[in-house]
């Protein structure tokens, strides 16, 4: 049953998103990788003429140079037998994050991963989430094994979506994972070196550039965070700043106040709610906290929403049917800010909790200072 449950999960998740056009970022991937180390990789017309011939969609590269440099390799393949790597190497990445995730039934996990249209989406796409999901994984499991400026330095390879990941400084520093921290510096700076060497010291406004041109973030209605809910409200931008801050303060409380599992899943899903530039394949990151969910003492309500959130009926009305993306938007972001909120609540009570336990078992001490 199990194995049915997966195998159908992966056949209308397939068919629902070769069904979505514009899978056409691996091209910019593999563009980019080509002019690595020429200067020119945020030169539009360049770029723009390169992915033209695999692709009737070219889309601006919008990491930092040394992630272009890092899939140089694929350059010597031709374009197909290049993206069928790519294609394998996803795969892994998620089957990765699957094995790997801290969760106590790993056939849930397979699961939801198998009824994931986000997950199909990245792997038809040629995007790279899988990936951040598996750094955010392999460093979550460095940092219970105490192996602390490791994790670090694996946190440090989510900053090729430094977007998604401003929840993950935010839980370190709540957690006072110095080693953690200082890993995290040291890779990144390593990274800083790489890019200023391949690129010139011009890069990152040649970056900043590129990424104010309207390909770069078209269709934000689409997106699955706080830019996508708020960007047609009056003051949207206000009102997503404050809920930004708001997600990131909550990251800070339950990461404080947690285990380190339910801390990262904060994190993620903080990091894609703040992210500003997210669209339907990022989604997956949805997935540790819909997992959280279904295992938390959380109102049954919750759980029913976080089992929507892993078929693929809310990211159907986000991309493709015209005017159901202001319920998915409702859906998928109310999921995350109520989660975050409920945890923040948990944790503030676990920690009353054990200050209540403390001072009934030890009186005499209850007023005392150190």
């Amino acid at each position: 049953m199990f194995l049915i449950t997966c195998l159908l999960g992966i056949c209308v998740t397939g068919w629902m998103g070769l069904r979505i056009s514009g899978g056409g970022d691996f091209n910019e991937f593999y563009s980019a990788a080509k002019l690595a180390g020429t200067g020119h990789i945020y030169d539009w017309d360049r770029i723009r003429e390169l992915e033209s011939a695999n692709g009737p969609k070219p889309i601006p590269f919008g990491r930092p140079p040394v992630y272009a440099l890092l899939l140089k390799p694929l350059t010597i393949l031709s374009y197909r037998d290049a993206r069928a790597i790519w294609l394998l190497l996803s795969g892994a990445a998620l089957i990765g994050f699957a094995m790997l995730w801290p969760v106590r039934r790993r056939g849930k996990a397979v699961m939801m991963l198998c009824w994931s249209l986000p997950a199909t989406v990245m792997l038809v796409f040629g995007q790279d989430t899988a990936f951040f999901l598996l750094f955010v994984t392999v460093g979550l499991r460095l940092l219970q094994s105490k192996r602390d400026f490791a994790a670090g330095l694996v946190f440090s390879l989510c900053g090729a979506k430094f977007h998604l990941a401003l929840g993950i400084p935010v839980f370190l520093l709540a957690r006072r994972r110095w080693g953690a921290l200082g890993g995290g510096l040291a890779g990144a700076l390593v990274q800083l070196a790489v890019s200023f060497a391949a690129e010139g010291w011009g890069w990152p406004a040649r970056l900043l550039r590129l990424s104010s041109i309207g390909d770069f973030s078209p269709a934000p209605m689409r997106m699955p965070n706080l830019l996508g809910l708020t960007h047609s409200l009056p003051f949207g931008g206000y009102i997503e700043a404050v809920l930004a801050l708001l997600a990131l303060a909550a990251v800070w409380l339950i990461a404080r106040r947690t285990p380190l599992t339910v801390g990262a899943t904060a994190a993620v899903t903080a990091g894609l709610l703040v992210s500003h530039h997210a669209y339907i394949y990022d989604g997956v990151l949805l997935l540790p906290a819909c997992a959280l969910a279904l295992r938390l003492p959380v109102p049954r309500m919750l759980r029913y929403w976080a089992l929507l959130l892993c078929v693929p009926i809310p990211y159907v009305l986000l991309v493709l049917l015209r005017g159901g993306w202001q319920v998915a938007q409702v859906s998928i972001n109310g999921f995350s800010l109520s989660l975050l909120g409920l945890m923040v609540l948990h944790g503030l009570r676990r920690q009353a909790r054990a200050r209540l336990s403390w001072r009934q078992a030890a009186p005499g001490l209850a007023g005392r200072t150190c």
